[in-house]
């Protein structure tokens, strides 16, 4: 009977030890998904921009003016400096489906494209509030490209993009 019990109290002590580790398991993989979140390479060697953030930050003294995104229709950044505020963001209603970039460039009169900036992957409910250019530009009016390129999570195959012409105004 005393070895029936003692056998007893070792498959509990195994199940109670498998338990813990299997916790401490998900516990390890609750962090690192958090750290990847936080935009540290994580499995699969994603790289999620570092620009990227849930908050807004506060616009005080020295901030420069902000860009004016009307339905895709037109930006207004300010001239001569190659930061701008700007927010560009991946709706948290794609959790688990995509990851998303944003890439402006000038079109020339020829058609070609200039690459001003193109952010790295933004996770979804991430928003974009600040990118620098590839250059300052001077005060005018630009014709620019604007395209918005999901990739699914899963693969991070590039899917069904949008794209659209917009009037570019530098003051």
């Amino acid at each position: 009977m005393k070895k029936k019990r003692n056998v007893l109290y070792a498959g509990v002590v195994a199940t109670l030890i498998i338990l813990l580790l299997f916790n401490f398991a998900v516990l390890c993989f609750a962090i690192n998904m958090e750290e990847e979140a936080k935009g540290n390479a994580g499995g699969g060697g994603i790289v999620f921009d570092p620009n990227s953030s849930d908050e807004r930050p506060s616009e005080g003294p020295g901030t420069s003016p902000g860009v004016t995104v009307a339905g895709f229709s037109g930006l207004t950044i300010p001239a001569g400096v190659d930061t701008i505020a700007i927010d560009m963001y991946n709706p948290k209603e794609n959790n688990g489906l995509y990851y998303m970039t944003f890439t402006l460039s000038l079109i020339g009169e020829d058609g070609s494209a200039e690459v001003l900036f193109k952010t790295g992957y933004v996770a979804p409910g991430k928003h974009i509030y600040q990118v620098t250019l590839s250059r300052a530009l001077p005060a005018g009016e630009y014709n620019a490209r604007l395209l918005v390129q999901p990739y699914r999570m899963g693969d991070l195959s590039p899917t069904n993009n949008v794209s659209a012409v917009v009037a570019l105004t530098v003051k």
